[in-house]
């Protein structure tokens, strides 16, 4: 039951990313090529404030779990959003270029926040 809950809280990341892109693309882009660091900060903190508010609400966790929450949401994010290339016709190969940072996009700081914040929040919260 617990990895339903999980599953259902990273259900809830994908609308604040959508609300984050429709941000970017019509407000922050704006400011250039600051636009996507700072969108990618802006998803990562709310990534974050998702799972502080909401995994102390599963209940019965180990250490692993925790663990193993960050390694589902990361695995999820990476399957959505690779399933959004595809579906505009591009592939694996444009997708990973997502994870280069020296091109001002903040992907690799998304996903890496999607793998740690469960655990991070377990430590931060005692729980």
């Amino acid at each position: 039951m617990k990895y339903l809950q999980v599953i259902g809280i990273w259900a809830l990341i994908i609308p604040v990313a959508i609300l984050n892109g429709g941000v970017r693309e019509n407000v922050l882009v704006k400011l250039g090529s600051l636009a996507n660091p700072i969108s990618g900060i802006m998803l990562s903190v709310c990534i974050f404030a998702i799972a502080y508010f909401l995994i102390p609400k599963i209940k019965n966790c180990k250490k692993l779990d925790y663990i193993l929450f960050g390694v589902i949401w990361f695995l999820l994010t990476n399957l959505f959003d690779l399933s959004m290339f595809i579906k505009a016709g591009q592939g694996f190969v444009e997708y990973m270029k997502t994870y280069d940072i020296t091109s001002g996009n903040f992907w690799a700081l998304v996903t890496l926040t999607t793998l740690v914040s469960p655990f991070a929040v377990a430590k931060i919260r005692h729980l």
